[in-house]
């Protein structure tokens, strides 16, 4: 019996030890964000040693190693050394968390560049420093360069996708379409780190906008004592537009201050043309217009480390924007066989005045060593705009002859302010077998607008009361979310619920509208990580797109007397439910997502054939259903050539749920994009940059786009021990980057011909000065704020 025992326990030790085993896990930093590029050195049974790194999401793996004794060490620049010693006897993970080294690196430079573009787990991170075109813009023109995102007559959206919300530091603005564009045209590209496009965001973010969201960094200073940059640029399109800036940073033991300041003064020429093919009619209606903008904005901000685990901060930017035109709308309408029937000309010109202020003030408090933190959040932020547009009217024979009495003369005018707080407040626990997060949120928006029409009588302009209008608009939300996590072995599970009650109020002419409701929004991610190089993904997430209050307003704004929009009081939220499924492999992404759109809303012109009046007001109408495949390749096609390349095929259904358009429209579409980037000698100062995209024909709800396209280039070099640089770019250098669409109301169709002056030559210079020395901190503060729902 015993002999039998011994038999057996020797056999079972021995087929252990043949046996082959795992060893995996991911490393972290003290704030549980993944560390990438980690060496990991493991020792084994008879001195063998094996080393890897860990891959961009911060995990490692080892395959096939024998059961025994074992030490591994994980070693990473800037970071304390970890020494462990454990026994293989099964399957075994190992996660670790790095803490910074105050002592490494006080006095050596830093110019690690991290790559153009990184896939995450929730998002797509476009590295605006690493982009020549990238330099002496705007924040709008600059998403228009991020692959993936297409801007259109100053609206952002998602490929094949429409419009998306955007965030300023994870903080949604609360702004609609045209005020949003203002207001991203007042941000340099220079004061941007990085842009994230977010296409199912997690429960901690505001469920508002159907397409998820894209998220914009603002730089933080990072370096010790003074640092800063000054820039300047010339832009040559049709006309000149001048850009001059700088930032000054200081940063001393406990505390660190920021601030920028930037100018621009120019103008551009868009042209847009529309025909509208009545029955017995045909209407050419030719726009050309010139826009002049002055636009100066700036920011200042101030951290305090308290204690280790305490930071307070405190923030305030603002903005102006100047803006006037000068248009020309000719209407020429024919008749039926052809013929010239008569004409409608219209001087106009607009002046906008508009503004910012923006406010933050914000706590982090670290509740233990291991990165357990309480964040709270208090935003303000204020948007207010004064508009005046001044057009007359003249009708002419199809001799040229002046129509008797035709010639008119109005002024519309448009008064809005916008104040918005928000308190939020985020909880993060993790633990050493999940991670639990939850928080709350409080916003309130009050809107106020003035609208008046006017029109001129023995030259004075007298107030048409019929067209006058004051709107109030308040909207309160109370948001609760909670996020779980948990890592086992090579898979990552991670759920979510955020729940939201909203109340609104708008009042106009009389008319008051009242609403409240709460929804639900669920996420859920489920990650698979075959090996170091291959990831299978899936994720779902319910969103909400409610409408902005201008849209809820039922005054009528006139352009001219056969054209105007108005809102829709009865106007009511759309929702959307996401599915995605993708797999990477190496420098290889693939991924195949649906979406459902209930209850969607657009704008929608209302042709009256007998009166030839265009009246645009959104509606709910539309369900609509879109299938795409993606695919996305970055690799370096030769020493300096690296190029990011991405196809998509897609595929929309729309239904309509009203007579007077089509009842359902579908059709595929499709869109590439490639980016490339050129190193021209070893010293890495002469750096080149071409860019390419094409977008097929496709349908965008009731719309049908014609193709579209875009090429721009760039070169850059750094001077003077790279604190200078010096860059050319152009774009649209084939004036391809034209919008062109055609719908169908009533029976009677549309056709849309834009453009927008996109083809431009820019010539920056930025100089760089102040200290370049890196040193190292226990911990990095961060403005993690949220500035709320857009609206």
């Amino acid at each position: 019996m015993i002999k039998t025992l011994g038999f057996l326990a020797l056999f079972f030790i021995i087929i252990n030890c043949k046996a082959q085993f795992s060893f995996s896990g991911k490393v972290t930093d003290q704030e549980y964000k993944a560390l990438p590029f980690v060496t990991v050195k493991i020792s084994g049974p008879q001195n063998r040693v094996n080393y890897t790194q860990t891959d961009s999401l911060g995990f490692y793996t080892f395959k096939n190693l024998q059961a025994g004794k074992y030490s591994v060490v994980f070693s990473a620049l800037n970071f304390k050394v970890i020494n462990q010693l454990f026994t293989l006897i099964k399957d075994t993970t190992i996660n670790v968390q790095l803490l910074g080294n105050p002592n490494t690196l006080a006095d050596i430079q830093i110019n690690a560049q991290k790559a153009l573009i990184e896939k995450k787990i929730d998002r797509t991170v476009f590295n605006v420093e690493n982009s020549i075109s990238a330099i002496g813009t705007d924040a709008l023109e600059l998403l228009s360069k991020v692959p993936g995102v297409r801007v259109l007559n100053d609206k952002v959206s998602l490929v094949g996708k429409g419009e998306v919300n955007v965030m300023i530091n994870d903080k949604l603005v609360p702004l609609s379409a045209d005020e949003l564009a203002n207001y991203l045209k007042s941000i340099p590209s220079g004061t941007i780190a990085k842009i994230e496009v977010i296409t199912n965001p997690p429960a901690k973010y505001d469920a508002q906008g159907n397409n998820g969201l894209i998220n914009i960094v603002l730089k933080k200073a990072t370096a010790e004592g003074f640092k800063g940059s000054v820039n300047m640029a010339l832009t040559q399109a049709n006309y000149i537009t001048v850009s001059a800036g700088g930032n000054l940073n200081y940063r001393r033991n406990k505390i660190t201050l920021s601030s920028n300041f930037n100018i621009r003064k120019g103008s551009i020429v868009p042209f847009e043309q529309s025909d509208v093919f009545y029955p017995t009619q045909t209407w050419n209606i030719v726009n050309k217009d010139r826009n002049f903008r002055t636009v100066p904005s700036g920011q200042i901000g101030i951290d305090y480390q308290a204690t280790k685990k305490t930071v307070l901060g405190l923030s305030y930017n603002s903005g102006l924007t100047s803006f006037h035109s000068e248009e020309n709308i000719k209407t020429t309408i024919y008749s039926k066989t052809g013929n010239l029937d008569s004409v409608l000309n219209s001087d106009a010109n607009a002046k906008i005045r508009s503004h910012y202020h923006s406010a933050n003030v914000y706590l982090k408090q670290a509740l233990d060593s291991i990165g357990k933190q309480l964040t709270i959040n208090g935003d303000w932020f204020k948007y207010s705009d004064d508009k005046n547009r001044f057009f007359n009217n003249t009708s002419y024979f199809q001799n040229g002859e002046i129509i008797p009495h035709s010639f008119a003369e109005y002024l519309s005018t448009s008064k809005q302010n916008i104040d918005f707080f928000t308190l939020k407040t985020d909880v993060d626990l993790p633990y050493k077998t999940f991670k639990l997060s939850f928080g709350t949120k409080l916003s309130f928006i009050n809107n106020q607008s003035d609208l008046a029409f006017y029109k001129a009588r023995n030259a004075v302009y007298e107030l048409d009361p019929g067209q006058t209008n004051l709107f109030n608009y308040q909207e309160n939300t109370q948001a609760l979310y909670v996020n779980f996590g948990k890592t086992i072995k090579q898979w990552d599970f991670q759920v979510g619920l955020r729940g939201e009650y909203t109340q609104i109020d708008g009042l106009s002419v009389n008319e008051q509208n009242q609403n409240e409701y709460f929804r639900l929004f669920p996420t859920l991610y489920i990650i698979y990580r075959a090996n170091d190089k291959s990831t299978f993904s899936v994720n779902y997430g319910r969103r909400i797109n409610r409408p902005a209050y201008r849209k809820l307003n039922p005054f009528r704004w006139y352009s001219n007397q056969y054209a105007y929009t108005e809102g829709n009081p009865f106007l009511q939220p759309s929702y959307n439910d996401n599915i995605e499924l993708s797999y990477t492999y190496n420098i290889y992404t693939t991924s195949l997502s649906f979406s459902k759109t209930t209850n969607g809303f657009n704008d929608v012109n209302f042709i009256d054939a007998a009166t030839n009046t265009r009246a645009a007001q959104p509606v709910n109408f539309i369900t609509g259903y879109h299938y795409q495949l993606s695919n996305a390749i970055n690799f370096n096609i030769a020493k300096g050539w690296e190029t990011i390349n991405q196809f998509d095929v897609f595929y929309n259904a729309s239904n309509s749920s009203i007579a007077q358009t089509l009842g359902s429209l579908n059709g595929f579409g499709a869109y590439f994009s490639t980016l490339n980037q050129f190193v021209f000698n070893p010293s890495k100062t002469i750096l080149g940059e071409v860019s390419f995209w094409y977008q097929f024909p496709t349908v965008d709800g009731l719309n049908k786009n014609k193709k579209q396209y875009n090429l721009d280039l760039g070169i850059k070099t750094l001077l003077l021990h790279k604190k200078i640089q010096l860059a050319i770019t152009a774009s649209d250098i084939l004036k391809t980057n034209r919008y062109r669409s055609s719908s169908l109301v009533n029976n009677i169709r549309q056709e849309y011909n834009n453009y927008y002056d996109s083809r431009q030559m820019r010539i920056t210079l930025r100089y760089n000065f102040g200290n370049e020395k890196i040193k190292q901190q226990d911990r990095k503060p961060e403005n993690e704020e949220e500035r709320k729902r857009s609206n």
